[in-house]
Order: structure tokens, then sequence, then C-alpha cells
């Protein structure tokens, strides 16, 4: 139902914003109690619009009409504007601007009974819009986010209206609350990650998801493997976009990677990490400790003892010695085993 006389001499799309005038005016009069809607101007000035201090609005009691200017406004904030001047529309029905004195620019510094007009225009203004604003998304939940996240038609926005009002006339609405975990909530979601100790590349595959849109954990996809619960703090985001998916969705992955904890891809770095130590007791090993080789010198000077070589194959016994104790034989064979095996993954 249109309330409001609306002159768009700013040409200003109305499709989004025609039904929030008339509706914000609607509560507006109950709120202030005046009698006849005022005019509502659309002005456009490109003038005023470069000025970093230009007009926003003002209310003429004459022509009991707003004007109000909107090039480069969201149209939340020139509804703001609306519920202001129409504190001023009250104001002048009830013969409250009737007052004397300087009535220039600059009125609300040089005239105190204006000043305390103005002053009531800021605070009432506001707090229609405020209150106005949150009954309407707890009466209309879908009205912002479908029209813009979903490009629902104007056509189909009005049946999902109308099919909304039959239901609550008729005792058949649903309290949605029920439904949050099927509702599909917007989000900044991360694309591309890097893990911050590893500096390893992937992208989330899934992640935790509360009502408000924040993510605490993601489980991401690496080349190898795919690692799940990584910390947010643990990641370095290099891609990410704003979507709306439902709390539980998950992304296509490779499923047959294995799937490990963050605790598990660090526990692989530090062991490839790991210094080559200084070869003391001459067995080849650079990956043992300096401590445990001497150990193990000190054991093999205090038992030497002659080996019986001959059932040692001969490619072996190049590498052993007669005095070798037999802890480090077998030592030195599995080494070899380790090496032979590495060289046989390259061929």
């Amino acid at each position: 139902m249109n309330f409001l006389k609306i002159n768009n001499n700013a040409n200003m799309d109305l499709g989004d914003s025609e039904e929030l005038f008339h509706s914000l005016g609607q509560y507006a009069q109950k709120q202030f109690g005046f009698k006849r809607p005022p005019t509502l101007n659309l002005i456009s000035d490109q003038d005023n619009h470069m000025k970093p201090l230009g007009k926003t609005a003002y209310y003429d009691p004459k022509e009991r009409a707003v004007s109000i200017y909107v090039d480069g406004r969201h149209q939340k904030d020139i509804l703001r504007s609306l519920a202001h001047e129409l504190v001023h529309h009250a104001q002048n029905e009830n013969g409250e601007l009737d007052i004397g004195g300087y009535h220039g620019e600059g009125y609300a510094q040089k005239n105190k009974n204006l000043r305390n007009m103005e002053r009531d225009a800021y605070e009432r203004g506001n707090m229609c819009f405020r209150d106005w604003e949150d009954q309407l998304k707890q009466e209309k939940p879908t009205i912002y986010n479908e029209r813009r996240n979903y490009k629902m038609s104007i056509k189909d926005w009005k049946n999902k209206e109308l099919n909304e009002n039959l239901n609550r006339k008729w005792g058949f609405s649903m309290d949605l609350s029920v439904l949050k975990e099927e509702q599909e909530i917007t989000h900044m979601c991360a694309l591309h990650v890097t893990h911050k100790k590893s500096g390893k590349e992937g992208h989330p595959v899934a992640h935790s998801l509360n009502e408000n849109g924040d993510i605490s954990h993601y489980t991401v996809e690496f080349k190898e493997v795919i690692v799940e619960n990584i910390a947010i703090e643990n990641l370095n985001i290099v891609e990410e976009e704003m979507h709306s998916h439902k709390r539980d969705d998950v992304k296509d992955h490779d499923k047959k990677k294995p799937i490990v904890q963050e605790e598990e891809l660090e526990e692989e770095l530090q062991e490839e990490a790991k210094p080559d130590f200084a070869d003391v007791d001459k067995d080849g090993d650079k990956e043992e400790p300096v401590s445990k080789a001497s150990k193990e010198k000190e054991e093999d000077e205090e038992g030497k003892e002659e080996k019986d070589l001959s059932k040692v194959p001969p490619q072996l016994r190049k590498h052993i010695s007669k005095n070798m104790k037999e802890s480090k034989l077998i030592k030195t064979i599995k080494r070899m085993i380790r090496e032979e095996l590495k060289n046989t993954g390259k061929k």
C-alpha cells in the first residue's frame, strides 16, 4: 500500500526501495503521531554530491515536503534521513516550528529553540529508524538477503511474501529458528591457503561455521594428504570470496588421499628438517645423534673381538670389519638396505 507521495526527480531505481519508504513512513506515523503524510522528493545534484559536506536532506514546512539528496548514497542512509525529516514534519503539524528568531544557514547554532527541535529530530529519528529496521528483520528475515544474494525475481519474492502472510493468517507459520542447520549462511571463505609452519599450499574442502558466518578451523586438501581441523591462525589466506552455503557442506576433493591431523603434518615436517650429524663412529649414519654414536663407539672399542666373515655376503664384506660389534653389524646392514630401497625408488 502506498503511503507517501514520491516524486522521483532523481530517476532513482525504486525496485528495492519504494516499499521500504512506505513502510518506514507508516511506522513513523504511529511513533510520531502526524496526521497527513508529507510529500517525498528524491533529488539528484552532482555538484552537491561532490562536496564532502554537501546537503543530505531538508524539510519544507510550507510545502509539507521532505527532500532527500540520493546521489552516491546507500539506501539505508537515505532511509535514515527520511526518519529524521519525518520528526520535523510531526513538529510542524504540532506548531513547534513556529518559533521566531534566525531560520537561515547554521540555525542550529544560532537559534536555541530550533536547536532543541534539531536535537529531537536526531534522537527520535534515529531510534525510530532502528526500531523499524529491527522489527522488519524479525517479521521478514529474508527481505534483504534473498533479492541481493539469490537474485530472486520480484514476482517470486511477492509470491513468497504472500505465502508467508497467508500461512501466518491461518496459523501455519513456522519457527524458522528450528531450521538453522538447513539455512545457508553468507560468509567469507578461503579458496587458497598456505600452512604457516610447513609452507605447503592447499585449498579448503570444509570448515567450521557458526550462525554469524565466523570460521575457526579449516579442513585443507594438500598435494599428498588432507589435513583436518587446522586452526585459522595457523594458515595464511591467499585467496577468499564471499559466498553462501549450508553449515556442513563439503567441497569436491580427492577421496583417496589419506586424512591426517595437523600434528601429523608437523611431525612429518620435523622429520624432514632433522640435521645431518657428524659420523663419530664411522658407520655412515649421519642421522644418528652424536651422543648415541659416541656411546656405540666406546662399546665397540671395549668389546673388540675377531669375527668370522666367511658367511657374510661378498658385497657386504667391504663395509664390515672383523672387530665390529654384532649390534653395529646389524645397524650397518639396515642402513645399506635403506639406501638400496631409496635408489630403487628413484629408478
